[in-house]
């Protein structure tokens, strides 16, 4: 039987696959994204990952006191942002994301944002024609020296989620921050259908 992060890759694979085609990820990998584009996505990053963690800081569940801790990283946007002369362009409000109620719906959540974060430092290596340096305006997407460690907490707690039920919470949640990140990103004047999708997987128990 697979793991709960086997069934949260497979789960989202289809959404996650989806976010590769926003106009400005593609830029990003084909190193031809303007400063002002780019001033414009990080802004609206700053918006989810703002809230993002408003939401996961102020979640609340019995099993609180042994979740992973949330480390605070939409910071490090303003900053690029600031690095590259503008603190205000592109910044907007921060996205309302759905209460957390559950101990799998928080882990279903931080698997998408560090997920996201692991990902980045691919994203950073694409900015030399904007960034003089390593350090200035790619700071959130090249990431820290604690980013593998709390990657590592969070796999934990998840190879420990072995109810069915809570499973399916952390599925589900993960698909609706994914699905919200989608929707977010897409810029205003492109319109395509959204993709939805519901948690579909065996109720039987998963070993640890």
């Amino acid at each position: 039987m697979g793991t709960t992060r086997d069934h949260l890759r497979q789960g989202t694979r289809a959404i996650h696959e989806q976010l590769h085609h926003h106009t400005s990820f593609q830029e990003l990998m084909d190193e031809t994204i303007a400063l002002p584009a780019y001033l414009l996505l990080l802004g609206r990053l700053h918006g989810y990952h703002s809230g993002l963690e408003q939401a996961l800081d102020s979640a609340v569940f019995p099993e609180r006191a042994q979740a992973p801790k949330v480390d605070y990283r939409s910071q490090r946007l303003l900053k690029d942002m600031e690095d590259l002369g503008s603190s205000g362009l592109g910044h907007t409000e921060n996205v309302a994301h759905t209460d957390i109620k559950s101990y799998g719906a928080y882990l279903g959540v931080l698997y998408v944002r560090e997920g996201s974060m692991m990902g980045g430092r691919a994203l950073a290596a694409k900015l030399d024609h904007l960034c003089s340096d390593q350090a200035s305006g790619r700071s959130f997407f090249q990431g820290g020296s604690g980013d593998g460690a709390s990657w590592q907490r969070l796999c934990r707690a998840l190879d420990g989620l072995n109810e069915p039920e809570a499973q399916d919470q952390a599925l589900q949640a993960a698909l609706t921050s994914f699905q919200l990140f989608d929707t977010w990103m897409m810029p205003k004047a492109v319109a395509r259908p959204i993709l939805v999708q519901r948690a579909l997987r065996p109720r039987e128990p998963i070993n640890p």
